[in-house]
């Protein structure tokens, strides 16, 4: 199969509300970057993917249409992802498969939300099922809370093991030079905040915020002679059906099939050891735990011992979320693409204060839809 490696890295500064800047000028800057980093310009990019949450978090009918000039994307084959939270690594997976199949050499990704801007509460609610699910529709919170409610009562999972996933990332957002949330909390914090839908409160849950981020992926050919590169060892992107009558709220289905099928491509029998990093997009905190099980980084049920262990601590043996994940930026169209930037970074030896030392194989994760869409990307500094 033909290679693919991440070769430049972009980024926004996120904020509550980027007033600076338009929609177009945030996911400008967050390409501008990626391209600077990668040594191109825009005249060298063959197809570019873009990348939003639905078109009413930020009250933008095809904003594709939008960035053609402002990316300089005129007279360049375009395309836009959205599948809510996961949508960045959606996008990613169109790039890697344009590469794959022949149809590009460079392909820049942009993953962007100014959510600021539009309706998202109301977005969110108008996502159910007209007919089985929207006259009944209490948000993803709810279904959330559901979920970790289920958790708990099976597993045994308490509030204050997720309470703990928003202390680590609270704390490793202090690191990350992007994030806009920089709060040092403790697990009293998180059980004391404002309750929002039991057992979710207020500081389990993360900001809303505008921001961006791109990458320049190219084939292996462009790799080999780039600065830095970080290969795609893998990458899945599975899905099942929001209401089915037979479907888990304890594990995830589609993230497990995903996960097995990339760590194969990858050659990861034991990626509790295999690998050095991991990124997850968190929604909420109880998804973290979950995460832990799905992705084999423990045994079933074990995700709040991991926890308690110390083990997924910046300076634990399996560190997640470095970059102190959702809750230290949340713009929802492009956190996915975040998660996958974030673990390149580290491979790449170029993520700042967070870096962590000797990082050569890093895993992400992200999804979206009713938590029913789930996908896995594996990326090393060595092509395999």
């Amino acid at each position: 199969m033909k290679s693919v490696a991440i070769i430049g890295v972009g980024q926004t500064h996120h904020a509550r509300r980027r007033t600076d800047v338009t929609q177009i000028g945030l996911a400008r800057e967050a390409a501008l970057r990626a391209l600077e980093d990668a040594n191109l310009t825009i005249d060298d990019i063959d197809s570019i993917v873009v990348c939003t949450g639905p078109v009413l978090f930020a009250a933008v009918n095809q904003p594709e249409k939008w960035l053609v000039d402002a990316l300089g994307a005129r007279m360049k084959p375009v395309v836009r992802v959205t599948s809510g939270g996961g949508t960045g690594l959606a996008g990613a997976l169109a790039a890697v498969n344009q590469i794959r199949g022949g149809f590009a050499e460079r392909v820049l990704v942009v993953a962007y939300d100014k959510l600021s801007e539009g309706a998202l509460q109301y977005s969110i609610s108008t996502l159910y099922d007209p007919f089985w699910g929207r006259e009944f529709a209490v948000g993803i919170m709810g279904f959330s809370a559901a979920a970790w409610r289920g958790r708990m009562g099976r597993l045994g999972h308490t509030e204050e093991a997720a309470a703990m996933v928003s202390v680590k990332n609270h704390k490793n957002a202090f690191l990350n030079e992007y994030a806009h949330v920089r709060r040092d909390v403790s697990v009293e914090d998180v059980l004391n905040s404002r309750p929002l839908c039991w057992p979710i409160k207020l500081l389990d849950v993360p900001p809303i915020s505008d921001g961006a981020c791109a990458v320049v992926l190219s084939s292996g050919d462009i790799g080999e002679k780039s600065e830095n590169p970080a290969w795609i060892r893998g990458m899945s992107y599975y899905s099942e059906a929001d209401n089915a009558a037979n479907r888990s709220t304890i594990q995830s289905e589609p993230l497990e099939i995903a996960a097995r099928h990339v760590y194969a491509e990858a050659g990861i029998t034991n990626p509790r050891r295999q690998v050095d990093v991991v990124e997850v997009q968190e929604p909420y905190t109880c998804f973290e735990l979950s995460y832990y099980e799905s992705l084999g980084l423990c045994e079933p049920g074990g995700a709040a011992a991991l926890m308690a262990s110390g083990a997924t601590q910046i300076d634990g043996d399996i560190p997640v979320n470095a970059s102190g994940g959702c809750m230290g930026a949340n713009p929802i169209g492009a956190t996915g693409l975040i998660r996958l930037a974030e673990v390149a970074q580290q491979v790449r030896g170029k993520a700042g204060e967070h870096q962590i030392d000797g990082a050569k194989v890093g895993l992400m994760q992200a999804g979206g839809g009713w938590a029913n869409l789930r996908g896995v990307a594996v990326v090393s500094s060595q092509k395999g």
